[in-house]
């Protein structure tokens, strides 16, 4: 189920401000502290082991795989 991108934005936005990229380590557990619930969760592990230069670029991806929406 495709969430919308203002409830997974903070997490990656967060985690590239912090790293200068977004890895998807750090950001799943930014949400599990967080309580997020399982849909955003699942977008976020979809980033898996690629590494984002930029929240565009992690946004971009996730939405073609069908898990955001604007």
């Amino acid at each position: 189920m495709a969430v919308k991108w203002n409830r997974v934005a903070p997490y990656i936005e967060d985690g590239y401000a912090a790293q200068g990229r977004v890895e998807r380590a750090s950001i799943v557990d930014a949400a599990y502290d967080d309580a997020a619930d399982d849909d955003v969760v699942d977008a976020l592990d979809a980033l898996g082991s690629r590494v984002f230069s930029s929240v565009d670029e992690a946004k971009q991806f996730l939405a073609s795989q069908g898990l955001i929406e604007d």
